[in-house]
């Protein structure tokens, strides 16, 4: 059986990426493009790991995690934005994130990051 992991961002380009770049890895993949319905689908399917953009439309990925947290889900979440500010990484993974990668990102560290976090590596 794959490992699930859950895309969530509301640009379709780097969705796409993703998704095309984890399912040829072998990994099973969804999509959210808002914080709202990542929730939802966190507690619904319970995907093995998410990757999670921090600016989305109707909340940052930072409270997203928090309130997956505060649900008692533990899954590995990893950020992928484009602010690469030291003090947003800090509040990132001070929020319950496992790792953060910066856009535009490389398809091999981002695989490599997966593996890890999912304890593949």
């Amino acid at each position: 059986m794959p490992k699930k992991v859950l895309v969530v961002d509301d640009e379709e380009d780097y969705v796409s990426i993703l998704t095309h770049l984890l399912k040829k890895a072998g990994y099973a993949v969804e999509s959210a493009g808002n914080g709202q319905e990542a929730i939802a689908l966190c507690e619904d399917r319970r995907p093995d790991l998410v990757l999670l953009d921090v600016q989305l439309p109707d909340m940052e990925g930072f409270e997203v995690c928090r309130v997956l947290r505060g649900k008692g889900l533990k899954m590995p979440v990893m950020f992928c934005t484009v602010r690469s500010a030291v003090a947003r990484v800090a509040e990132g993974l001070g929020s319950g994130g496992t790792d953060y990668v910066v856009k535009p990102f490389e398809a091999g560290d981002v695989l490599r990051r997966v593996r890890i976090a999912l304890g593949e590596e």
